[in-house]
């Protein structure tokens, strides 16, 4: 099994972990807080499931695709970011699930949704901000296989292609062109 292959396995994971992790939170949250009245007792153990599965989500998501990542101080910035905008977002959330509820649940049920949300939404952005640039997959093509052909204009890789036609982007190219842009490393064509 590729290096690849065994971290999607173990993202798909991931969830069923999380939310086992979710529940054995509340479930010991709920026996430390016994004493306390009911409506304190489970904001407190809303978001002391929710900061401890953020948590612990974050460090595995964090840990399983560290070595995938290049890192840079833009997606270092990037997840910080995604993480504060995707916890401004669970608290909406969270506030609108309690006033559409309305009743004594509605905190609980505001907290979980927004909890969730945030979670899922950081680990969308995480996506979108760790994955690679069209340079970064050509030099990483490039640095594969030394016969590598790449696009100019989007890193995809055209070996054992028939035509001079890029299938991801559309662009097309004489065989000299793409052979003087390997040669010479530039990037697009005037």
């Amino acid at each position: 099994m590729s290096r690849l292959v065994a971290r999607i396995l173990l993202s798909i994971f991931l969830f069923p972990l999380g939310t086992i992790f979710y529940i054995v939170v509340m479930l010991v949250a709920e026996q430390s807080l016994r004493g306390m009245s009911y409506r304190h007792r489970d904001t407190r153990m809303f978001l002391a499931a929710t900061v401890a599965t953020w948590g612990a989500v974050a460090a595995y998501w964090c840990l399983l695709w560290r070595g995938g990542v290049r890192w840079n101080s833009f997606r270092v910035g990037g997840t910080f970011l995604a993480a504060l905008g995707a916890g401004m977002a669970g608290t909406v959330a969270g506030i609108l699930g309690a006033l559409f509820v309305g009743d004594s649940s509605g905190e609980s049920f505001g907290m979980f949704i927004g909890g969730v949300l945030a979670i899922l939404l950081w680990l969308i952005a995480t996506v979108l901000i760790w994955r690679e640039s069209a340079a970064e997959r050509a030099e990483r093509i490039k640095g594969s296989s030394k016969s590598a052909v790449t696009c100019p204009t989007c890193g995809y890789n055209l070996t054992g292609l028939s035509e001079s036609r890029c299938p991801e982007c559309g662009s097309k190219f004489t065989l000299d062109e793409l052979m003087a842009m390997q040669m010479h490393g530039d990037k697009e064509i005037d």
